[in-house]
């Protein structure tokens, strides 16, 4: 499992010169051609901010992936990194996240795939989310997608 500097690293490297609706769109084909046939395995979710503004659910996902969806984005709402960078924090033991934190196992999980949308100058911005691969399949996912609209800025 990568540790939280690389982790950091990649969430620097992500950072985008800027993020609004009308790059949704780039980022979504960006996704659809950096996973190929996996698309069709993986839910994604795009926050601007708090605000849902998109949605794709492959023909091989469940509502369980939805689920983990969730939870991905609440860990990287409320700590403003990657989940995976929070499942790096606490070496991977959900009894101590969830001791120390308060959250609960029904809203959050430290398991990668949520990426927080970082935009120079602006700071935290919203959340990018893969869910369906293993969890750090999701978060590479989203990081060479990010780092592919960033080439396209």
């Amino acid at each position: 499992m990568k540790g939280t500097a690389e982790i950091s690293e990649q969430e620097k490297k992500a950072t985008l010169s800027h993020f609004t609706l009308s790059d949704v769109p780039k980022l979504v084909d960006v996704i659809k051609k950096v996973s190929k046939e996996n698309y069709q395995k993986i839910v994604v979710e795009i926050y601007k901010g708090s605000r849902l503004v998109f949605l794709s659910a492959g023909d091989q996902t469940t509502a369980e992936n939805n689920l983990w969806a969730k939870k991905k984005y609440n860990v990287v709402a409320q700590y403003e990194h990657s989940s995976l960078y929070e499942k790096a924090v606490y070496n991977a033991d959900n009894k101590v996240f969830f001791e120390s934190s308060g959250c609960s196992p029904t809203d959050y999980a430290i398991v990668g795939g949520g990426f927080p949308l970082n935009v120079a100058a602006v700071g935290f911005s919203g959340v990018l989310v893969i869910s369906g691969l293993t969890d750090e399949e999701d978060h590479e996912l989203a990081y060479t997608a990010l780092t592919e609209l960033k080439k396209l800025q």
